[in-house]
């Protein structure tokens, strides 16, 4: 970042990630202290200072979630889209390691936070993709507020007294309600970048309907948005994830009808393969959405293949 004092995070000697010169003079007015794996960050910046937690052509390395708030006059900061965006007060900036990062604050300005390494955010906390989601953004909504307060205080000698156990429990849990809360309040995005968001979810859906405890919430997590979020891009095509779900189970059934090598499997059988665990829930949804009960259309399916090819001695079985 800018012309003047750079530095990389680097692991230092007693297994925890520090702040290193790396080739560059260490910027004025940083200060850092390692709590177990946790780097605890203070910063106050000097007339005419830029800071960049890399060297030119360094990133920080992969694994590190940085968590940044500004306590003090402006900032602004910058990843690898090239545009400069401010940091607010009572927000919190989420970076990932491996990741052009570059923060630009004005004279006076404080900033505080934590480096911390993601295999203790994930997925105990949250998921990878949920993380993901969050790099290079400001998150002020909902439990935001708390986060900001927490990681100010870390700024303070005695607030990493209860050692890095009870600090990470906090940041994860506040970091995980953070996200939820600010993913939840964002509108879906219309265009191609909606339609490739619905697209994703579906594609993991198809993946996995035969699951019988898959959830909204379960798809959320696996790529990366909340569950209001999801309910949310669905209404705006005109679904609802409930019916999908139901729909690709059904048509899952009907296939398996077809499918010779499945005729002597039971409906009932067929149907707990497709996800369903309750036997009378499929028949409503099976007749809602074909209009015939399963016997009945898998007997039409069964006379029709008998008609189309014939085979003397096969055991047909239309029913459970």
């Amino acid at each position: 970042m800018g012309n003047a004092k750079t530095g990389k995070y680097a692991h230092g000697a007693a297994g925890v990630w520090s702040w290193q010169a790396g080739g560059a003079t260490r910027p004025a007015g940083l200060e850092t202290r390692s709590v177990g794996e946790l780097t605890i960050i203070h910063y106050v910046a000097a007339e005419g200072a830029d800071w960049s937690p890399r060297d030119e052509g360094l990133a920080a390395p992969k694994g590190l979630v940085l968590l940044m708030v500004l306590t003090r006059a402006e900032c602004a900061f910058k990843g690898d889209d090239r545009r400069w965006k401010p940091m607010r007060s009572r927000e919190v900036l989420v970076a990932e390691g491996g990741a052009p990062l570059e923060i630009r604050p004005e004279a006076g300005a404080r900033l505080a936070g934590l480096a911390m390494p993601a295999h203790l955010l994930c997925p105990r906390f949250l998921t990878p993709e949920r993380l993901r989601s969050a790099y290079l953004r400001s998150h002020g909504l909902g439990m935001a507020a708390l986060l900001f307060d927490l990681l100010d205080r870390f700024a303070e000698t005695e607030a990493a007294s209860r050692g890095a156990g009870a600090l990470i429990d906090a940041v994860g849990g506040l970091l995980s309600a953070t996200l939820e809360d600010s993913q939840a309040q964002e509108r879906p995005p219309r265009g191609e970048a909606g339609r490739a968001r619905f697209d994703q979810i579906g594609r993991h859906l198809r993946r996995h309907f035969a699951d019988p405890d898959l959830s909204a919430e379960d798809v959320a997590n696996a790529v990366g948005v909340s569950r209001r979020y999801l309910h949310r891009l669905y209404a705006q095509y005109g679904r609802s994830f409930r019916g999908e779900l139901v729909a690709l189970r059904i048509e899952s059934c009907v296939k398996s009808f077809l499918d010779e090598s499945q005729i002597n499997k039971t409906i009932a059988e067929i149907a707990f393969a497709a996800g369903y665990t309750d036997i009378s829930q499929f028949n409503r949804h099976f007749r809602r959405l074909k209009g015939a009960t399963p016997s009945a259309l898998r007997r039409a399916v069964s006379a029709d293949l008998a008609l189309a090819e014939p085979k003397a001695g096969r055991p047909v079985r239309a029913a459970a």
